[in-house]
């Protein structure tokens, strides 16, 4: 008998980026994650399958990335994408004729780029949310959803944008996987209880969800280990092992620390190990990965050549300390409390094959590991809670959110937190307009739901995240001046909708050709909700 579960929670999230740029910013996020994440791990899945090697993740897909993936333009755009990098990698094979490690690895890569183009058309036939859904059918993972446009909710000052964002989420899940969604990744695990201000009371976060029939979401481990205990119900306190339930019924996780930052800690995290690939290193004329993680304090200037061997290695010891680290953690939560436990390992999908090459195939190792293994079984969080929610004790939660802090400052920082006026004024607009809608033709209804789709675009948490990383800090400020323009245009049609000279069916048509997202919704979602005094 297992004494434990390892729950995988895979976050997959690009935002919106057709015809929005394409690198080093914009559409290309996407088909290098197709290339190096989604379609990798639709291909280990399925082979696990076949080896009859059952797994259990929960994965969670954006209504964002979902619509991307069922876009037509996307999906011809990944097509010439990976025509590219095939011709890129041929021009280096012959480039590299008298270099013979070099030559290697391009051969590699262009067996890498035709494989995965290969299972995108003959296994999945251009069609991965189908593929995706099927694997939930098939019950080897569970699927789940997030905000619409992945925004941060708990700095939004009216309910409507809270209420619209989960709700189009569950109907977009609905729609492309066939049900309902049991769980909710919350953005940047962003969480604010009830409150009271400006003389009225507004909901907690969890409220929403469970208004929208959500069962259970997750917050970093602080936001676990800085509740309260409201009714106990086990003798283990707070303790991120196991789940807890909230005043709304809805039940929340934690992040385990320890097993989430073995892998993304920049100093003892896997993917930083000397033998895997360094992702920042490119060649100047193709662009293409070479090197291994070397020479880290130097710079990209002197690095070694990549080994795959070597690499392989590495891989596998890692695996090795990893199962260790589970069973450890496991074990020791058993023997205190003796209830089995479970190890929630919340991370960004993109983390791996994209960030870390080798994470894909670490993944592969890992799963197969668990699988074989007596005294730790994987789990979805579903399949966890259907067992065990009776057990769990109610708690109330302060604020928090993952990232720098821990609470909001990443998100609302005096850089950028100018960006937070643009979209709450945005929102009551909005719902000022939606208080006495126009007549519902074509024209009024393509107007309204076009600037209802710019709110959404505008409200996405990339934006700020990108101003305060610097990742991108131009091309967010680019796109978020450029959704709130489109608002602008779209808002001051929408306030008078027999004035034609407001906006023309050019322009409309433009902005629908590039925001594209969301066809179906009801506008009813962005109307005002009033608080309760």
């Amino acid at each position: 008998m297992s004494k434990g579960y390892f729950g995988l929670v895979l976050h997959g999230h690009i935002p919106w980026c057709k015809k929005s740029g394409t690198w080093p910013a914009g559409e290309e996020w996407l088909f290098e994650a197709m290339n190096e994440t989604y379609i990798p791990m639709l291909n280990i899945l399925r082979e696990l399958k076949e080896e009859n090697l059952k797994t259990a993740i929960t994965i969670n897909i954006t209504p964002t990335l979902a619509e991307q993936f069922a876009d037509e333009y996307m999906n011809q755009r990944y097509t010439e994408y990976m025509d590219n990098l095939i011709s890129r990698a041929k021009n280096d094979i012959q480039r590299f004729k008298n270099q013979p490690r070099r030559k290697d690895l391009a051969e590699s890569h262009l067996k890498n780029f035709e494989h995965i183009l290969d299972t995108y058309y003959h296994n999945y036939y251009r069609d991965i949310l189908g593929s995706f859904r099927w694997l939930q059918n098939e019950k080897i993972i569970e699927l789940i959803s997030c905000a619409a446009t992945h925004a941060f909710l708990p700095l939004m000052e009216s309910d409507s944008g809270i209420f619209s964002q989960i709700q189009l989420a569950v109907d977009t899940h609905k729609k492309y996987f066939g049900k309902p969604p049991k769980g909710f990744w919350l953005p940047e695990c962003a969480y604010r209880p009830k409150i009271y201000t400006n003389g009225e009371f507004r909901e907690s976060i969890d409220y929403w969800l469970h208004n929208s029939e959500i069962e259970y979401f997750f917050v970093d481990s602080h936001g676990i280990l800085d509740a309260e205990i409201l009714e106990s119900n086990n003798k283990i306190g707070l303790n991120t092992n196991i789940g807890y339930d909230l005043e709304s019924g809805i039940s929340v996780f934690g992040r385990n620390k320890k097993a989430s930052r073995q892998v993304w800690d920049a100093k003892i995290g896997y993917p930083g190990n000397e033998f895997y690939m360094e992702f920042h290193k490119k060649d100047e004329e193709s662009g293409l990965n070479y090197w291994r993680i070397t020479n880290k304090d130097i710079g990209n200037q002197a690095k070694e050549l990549y080994h795959p061997e070597k690499a392989m290695e590495q891989i596998k010891d890692n695996v090795t300390h990893y199962l260790s680290l589970l069973k450890e953690e496991i074990n020791a939560f058993y023997d205190a409390y003796g209830t089995q436990g479970i190890i929630v390992s919340p991370f960004d999908f993109e983390l791996y094959g994209h960030w870390w090459k080798e994470g894909i195939q670490w993944l592969k190792l890992l799963f197969q590991s668990i699988i074989n293994a007596n005294d730790i079984e994987m789990i979805t969080i579903s399949e966890y809670l259907s067992v065990y929610k009776r057990n769990f004790s109610t708690i109330r939660m302060k604020e928090s959110s993952w990232g720098e802090g821990g609470h909001f400052q990443v998100w609302l920082n005096p850089e950028h937190g100018w960006i937070w006026p643009y979209i709450n004024s945005s929102i009551k607009q909005f719902e000022d307009v939606l208080e006495n809608p126009p007549n519902s033709g074509d024209w009024e209804q393509r107007v309204l739901k076009q600037t209802a789709r710019e709110l959404l675009l505008m409200e996405g948490s990339d934006w700020p995240f990108l101003l305060y990383t610097k990742q991108a800090k131009e091309y967010a400020n680019q796109r978020f001046h450029k959704h709130h323009q489109f608002f602008n245009k779209l808002i001051w049609a929408a306030k008078n909708l027999n004035d034609q000279t407001r906006l023309s069916v050019k322009d409309l048509e433009n902005i629908e050709s590039m925001d594209s997202c969301f066809q179906d919704f009801n506008l009813k979602y962005f109307k005002r909700i009033n608080p309760t005094k």
